[in-house]
């Protein structure tokens, strides 16, 4: 495990390299039933499958809620439908050649994100961080590896850069909150307008 700053863990979880391999083939398997968020620079950012159709991601978001809770402190959970929660806080990133995410940060009531990185190949793209300390921005970014997984401040902005290999980088992103949950309705919807420039 590696901590970057304060804000930033990452580790490889001891998540069965079989669960990581049955999200990819559900993934594959229930494709027609993704649902997309919003169009950004011709790319649907965000996927959403129902967690009925990829169960083993609760092995990534207890590993995920084992983790934050040693960084915090605090009892958290990846909110989602199979737990009996309306809304999901989780979603799938595939990135093909040439594609790559704008700077954004994610929600004010989650306590930290996560990405657990599904199926990278050489050159797919890092992810980069940004902060601004008085008028300057500070970056720098990590290397994105299959089965790793990066638990960061919700509201340090981010960004992944472009795929430069001829495969798809698939990752798995989530939201961690704190219990009590305070249930979310409109709230809870992913927004445009969180993309900075």
């Amino acid at each position: 495990m590696a901590t970057h700053s304060q804000h930033i863990h990452t580790f490889f979880p001891e998540i069965s390299d079989k669960y990581r391999l049955e999200i990819l083939k559900d993934l594959k398997k229930y494709s027609s039933q993704l649902q997309q968020s919003h169009l950004i620079n011709n790319r649907w950012e965000n996927l959403y499958l129902d967690p009925y159709h990829v169960p083993a991601v609760k092995h990534v978001f207890l590993a995920a809620s084992v983790f934050a809770k040693k960084i915090t402190n605090k009892s958290v959970i990846v909110p989602h439908q199979g737990l009996g929660i309306s809304f999901d806080e989780f979603w799938f990133n595939v990135a093909k050649s040439g594609e790559s995410t704008g700077w954004h940060d994610h929600k004010k009531k989650a306590i930290i994100s996560g990405v657990y990185y599904l199926d990278i190949h050489d050159n797919s793209g890092d992810i980069h961080f940004r902060s601004k300390v008085k008028e300057r921005w500070n970056e720098w970014s990590l290397k994105s590896e299959t089965g790793k997984m990066i638990l960061f401040d919700s509201k340090l902005e981010h960004s992944v850069s472009e795929n430069k290999s001829c495969h798809p980088r698939i990752s798995l992103a989530f939201n961690l909150y704190t219990l009590p949950l305070e249930i979310q309705d409109q709230s809870a919807q992913y927004s445009t307008g969180k993309f900075f420039q």
